[in-house]
């Protein structure tokens, strides 16, 4: 009676889609799971890049985009003209120097900010605020403030420290432009080194300074011994992201000195947009773009080469 009972319950089970398939149902779970990540990803990163690939290999006007197949033509003419190595240099100077100068100043509001003891959250918020203000107000304010016509550090530097004349415009000084732009894109984006650093700064347990106390060292021996080296990962990599997202920054510069005077801060950014508008070249402005996603790629498996930032923070945090 047992018997018939189970093969009845057997006979009777619901049929699931999966059972038919050669894949076990845990496979085909996972599979369904990472197909949308997939899809969006090559949404918006595959299929971009393989377009301006294949734009770049045409002759396409940008007000009559009629494709005219040109093969490597495109960057035969960009590895020759002067305009894409300048651009290049400048935009290496660009990413060096607001990197550099974010990274100390991130690294040292996180450590300030890490050592408040009273409205620690309040004065948080306060410097995490000017990572929140759009890109355009940091340029209107930077453009009021170095207007020759009573802007604040206009004055300043006119009158107290003589660095430009009382009436001429340090944004457009080919001696001054570029200093000036990551100064001014430091003071915005800093706070991004300081929120990954704070963090990590958070996560170190306290026992590790209260023993390093008990066994004399001071401020500098805890810093070097126990700090940086559980910094040193998240450093690399937020110096990493900010290189790439400095190297590709376009609205800053343009909103403050569209690429001037002359191409004193022409980016190869700003290159490739005065490619498309200005010179009505958009098959050359992708070549422009692919080669310049080329030397970021390179450069960042060089990095990660050499550095290997992920094995960092495993290891570290």
């Amino acid at each position: 009676m047992a018997g018939k009972t189970g093969e009845s319950t057997r006979s009777r089970r619901t049929y699931v889609p999966w059972d038919s398939l050669p894949a076990s149902r845990e496979t085909i779970v996972g599979i369904g799971t990472v197909l949308p990540v997939v899809a969006l990803y090559m949404l918006i990163a595959v299929v971009p890049i393989a377009f301006a690939f294949w734009a770049s290999l045409h002759d396409i006007h940008t007000l009559n985009p009629e494709w005219e197949w040109v093969g490597l033509e495109n960057y035969s003419e960009v590895m020759e003209i002067a305009t894409f190595w300048g651009s290049l240099w400048r935009g290496i100077v660009y990413m060096v120097g607001s990197t550099l100068i974010q990274l100390a100043v991130g690294l040292w509001m996180a450590l300030v900010l890490n050592r408040i003891t009273r409205g620690q959250k309040l004065l948080t918020a306060v410097v995490f605020t000017a990572y929140l203000i759009p890109t355009i107000i940091v340029s209107l304010v930077a453009l009021r403030v170095f207007d020759p016509a009573g802007g604040v550090f206009q004055a300043l530097g006119a009158e107290q420290f003589g660095l430009w004349g009382a009436t001429e415009a340090p944004l457009g000084s080919r001696e001054w432009a570029m200093p000036l732009l990551i100064l001014i894109g430091s003071w915005k984006f800093s706070v991004f080194i300081t929120i990954f650093t704070l963090a990590q700064l958070r996560a170190i347990p306290d026992r590790f300074y209260e023993a390093a106390k008990v066994c004399g060292a001071n401020r500098w021996q805890m810093f070097r011994d126990i700090t940086l080296p559980r910094l040193t990962g998240i450093i690399l990599v937020v110096v990493l992201l900010r290189s790439i997202f400095m190297f590709n920054k376009f609205d800053i510069i343009w909103q403050l000195t569209q690429g001037g005077p002359g191409d004193a801060t022409t980016t190869l950014p700003v290159l490739a947009y005065k490619t498309v508008y200005t010179d009505q070249a958009y098959g050359f402005a992708n070549a422009i773009a692919v080669v310049m996603f080329l030397f970021l790629l390179v450069s960042a498996i060089a990095y990660f080469t050499l550095f290997n930032p992920s094995e960092e923070v495993e290891t570290t945090t």
